[in-house]
């Protein structure tokens, strides 16, 4: 086993998918198992009848918060490879609004409605339905409401790096907000005065202020957060390639590098041989294609305003030789489409863009369609029942 892990690189990705999937099977039975397959303990919650959903939540959340920073501080996990999801501060309030209105009116949310149709509740095929019916109609229309779901973009924050704390400090504080739910649902739910509940708070509260101390002992004595897929994993140390350089490769006709070309599509100027990408298909493992090991990759935006930089250095932490295009396209159109360019790489690359060869003379005409026609194969003569 190697370390540290990463479920993508290690599995291959047919096999990550047959694990999600045993894993989702046996999530959906544990959901079951809790009750979570009713709408009738889903709603509970929202009044004050049944805990149960907060109970297995938090301890959920505490559970893989604990677990994962353990193995984090120990060198097992490597956290700048785990895929966050993005912030996009107002749509995802108003997101989430409205999945809570759906949530106490229906009884269920997405997963659990698929739990209780498997189970055979039929409301909950009534919600999956509209949880279809839903999604088409979001996608279709898409193009009324896209810019407001790509508004207040915040990027991919977390607690730490937003309350400018160690990771340790979060664990604890939220092993503790545990503590005190849990402790108020147990008084809400059996009636009882605090003072009878003492016993229980110890126990507990031992047992998750252990976990969230081990957590930061993880932290503190452990080789740290894993980085080490490569040397190079800030942003700002990211190599960068010299607009120059990279026309000089283009007409040398090199095959080990690729381009990435960040831009919308059909952005100018055109970069000859570059693959269109989007930050995100390359930032979240999920979606990065599985490039190869051997290749040198240049990461181009615009003005390589950063974004660039950050694809870059994601990159270079997945183990790929990765650099920028320094100054972004417009530094290239500048420095090697412009006619004022002088440079002999430059002059080389605008022949080849308009069709030339770059070592003079005029380029190679394509060769001619042969004219004669392949010969027509005999058809064999039918024998009965051959």
């Amino acid at each position: 086993m190697n370390f540290p892990l990463n479920a993508f690189h290690q599995l291959g990705l047919d096999t990550s998918l047959l694990v999600s999937l045993l894993v989702g099977i046996g999530f959906g039975a544990f959901l079951e198992q809790g009750g979570f397959g009713s709408s009738k303990v889903l709603a509970g919650i929202f009044y004050g009848r049944d805990w149960r959903v907060l109970k297995v939540m938090f301890t959920a959340i505490v559970t893989a918060m604990v677990g994962l920073y353990g193995c984090a501080g120990l060198g097992w996990v490597a956290m700048d490879q785990i895929a966050f999801k993005s912030t996009y501060l107002v749509p995802q309030v108003v997101g989430g609004l409205l999945l809570g209105i759906g949530f106490v009116t229906a009884g269920y949310c997405p997963g659990t409605s698929v739990v209780g149709m498997v189970s055979g509740k039929l409301d909950a095929l009534v919600v999956m339905v509209g949880v279809i019916l839903g999604i088409g109609v979001f996608e279709e229309g898409f193009s009324l409401w896209g810019g407001f779901y790509e508004s207040n973009y915040m990027g991919e924050p977390t607690l730490q790096s937003w309350l400018g704390v160690p990771a340790g400090v979060v664990v604890l504080g939220v092993a503790l907000i545990a503590i005190g739910a849990f402790s108020a649902v147990e008084y809400f739910e059996r009636g009882k005065s605090l003072a009878a509940l003492r016993p229980w708070i110890a126990r507990v509260g031992s047992a998750v202020a252990c976990a969230g101390l081990l957590g930061m002992a993880f932290q503190i004595a452990g080789p740290g957060e894993a980085r080490a897929m490569t040397a190079e994993g800030n942003a700002q140390n990211v190599p960068e390639l010299q607009p120059l350089e990279l026309a000089a490769w283009i007409v040398e006709g090199r095959v080990d590098f690729t381009v990435l070309d960040l831009r919308e599509s059909g952005a100018q100027p055109a970069l000859l041989g570059a693959l269109p990408m989007t930050p995100a298909s390359l930032l979240d493992l999920r979606q990065r294609p599985a490039f190869s090991k051997e290749r040198r990759f240049v990461v181009v935006d615009d003005h390589d305003a950063g974004l660039a930089a950050e694809v870059a250095a994601a990159l270079l932490r997945g183990g790929y030789e990765a650099s920028t295009l320094a100054g972004g396209a417009q530094a290239f159109a500048a420095q090697v489409l412009a006619p004022a360019a002088r440079d002999s790489r430059a002059a080389a690359y605008r022949i080849l863009v308009s069709g030339e060869s770059p070592f003079g003379g005029a380029a190679p005409a394509p060769s001619a369609a042969p004219t004669k026609a392949p010969p027509q194969r005999q058809k064999k003569k039918s024998t009965g029942c051959s």
